[in-house]
């Protein structure tokens, strides 16, 4: 989870820095894009168990968090008239596309899966009825030997 924060702090040092150096939001959509998903990927570990943060790193991050989305929030009410608006109508989409990005992946692994086991069936069906011929075969060919 450490170098997720890092990663987050690495990009929002850029996104403030093009920010109070007078860009447009727009002009940097690729960093907002990927502080959005760095920031995500925090959210998620914080939760995981397998994840090396402590509680208090992860109140202190939510925390400086909050302070960076105020700061954003300020910059683009400086910047233009309804940036920040547009900005949370952004988050929104991106958020929602995620969302059926992950079901799509989920949708796939299913019809993946389900596929498999129906090759498998499919194999075993193949494998009894090949079995059961051969055990014909056997005991035709045994039956023809000894009568």
């Amino acid at each position: 989870m450490l170098m997720e924060i890092a990663a987050a702090n690495a990009i929002w040092k850029t996104l403030s820095t093009c920010l109070k150096n007078g860009k447009q939001l727009y002009e940097m959509g690729t960093q907002v894009s990927e502080y959005l998903s760095a920031t995500q990927k925090v959210k998620e570990k914080a939760g995981d168990a397998a994840s090396r943060g402590t509680a208090l790193e992860c109140f202190q991050y939510n925390e400086q968090l909050r302070i960076q989305r105020s700061q954003l929030e300020y910059f683009l009410k400086k910047s233009r008239l309804g940036g920040w608006s547009d900005f949370v109508k952004f988050e929104a989409e991106w958020h929602r596309q995620r969302k059926e990005e992950e079901q799509e992946e989920v949708r796939k692994r299913a019809r993946r899966r389900k596929a498999i086991d129906r090759n498998i069936t499919e194999a075993l069906k193949a494998m009894g009825i090949l079995v059961m011929v051969m055990g014909v075969a056997f005991g035709v060919a045994i039956y023809l030997t000894y009568y």
